[in-house]
């Protein structure tokens, strides 16, 4: 039986990075800045935020074992909600057989190591619902200093350690906003999205499949 898959349900208007090859990246990145943002000049500088953000997601997440990229614009028609989506799957975060695949279990070793090795995270974190099983959230909020718009701003980063159903794999799903002043309420926001998301082991179709459903 194949690894169950995480899904989200998400409100809004979402883009997603094709992370198929280097160059399959590049011109994602590069078509989500036009369609986010828009192409007239007087946006260029708009643009180049949102390729330098999604740029150095992609690089974080080359060191470690990313999944998935998901950029957010707005959460209704003309509400702006920039937020940036990361899924991991560290290779290195496999629970010993000893304590088996109950997802209390698996959970409670994730936190005894976070106190070991990131005792300042440890300190914020609180047990959210998951995806049919709870999960672990910790969070911070720092200064923003990259000479972008968001400049002087600052940005909200939200962990959520999520086991996968009968397996010892933990994944990591990472929201970031620069919206960090309204720490509390994006904190709620990202807890609901990972309450109704959900584990599948159904494939979704691609999109050539798609086509072909429709020109049937």
């Amino acid at each position: 039986m194949s690894t169950p898959q995480l899904r989200f349900r998400l409100p809004g208007r979402w883009f997603s990075v094709d992370l198929s090859s280097t160059e399959a990246t590049a011109a994602s990145i590069r078509r989500i800045a036009k369609d986010s943002v828009g192409p007239a000049d007087d946006r260029a500088p708009e643009r180049a935020r949102v390729r330098h953000q999604l740029e150095e997601a992609v690089a974080a997440g080359a060191r470690g074992d990313l999944r998935a990229i998901m950029f957010s614009t707005e959460i209704a028609l003309g509400t702006p909600l920039p937020v940036t989506l990361l899924v991991f799957e560290p290779a290195d975060l496999r629970m010993s057989p000893a304590i088996g695949t109950a997802p209390q279990a698996v959970l409670a070793v994730m936190a005894e190591g976070l106190r070991e090795l990131d005792p300042i995270a440890h300190a914020s974190m609180v047990e959210v619902r998951g995806p049919g099983a709870p999960a672990l959230r910790t969070h911070r909020v720092e200064p923003v200093a990259d000479g972008s718009e968001a400049d002087g701003s600052t940005r909200l980063s939200a962990d959520y350690w999520i086991p996968v159903p009968g397996t010892k794999q933990m994944l990591l799903v990472r929201f970031s906003t620069p919206l960090g002043e309204l720490e509390n309420m994006m904190c709620a926001l990202f807890d609901e999205y990972i309450a109704v998301s959900y584990f599948t082991n159904v494939r979704p179709p691609s999109l050539r499949e798609q086509l072909l459903a429709v020109k049937g």
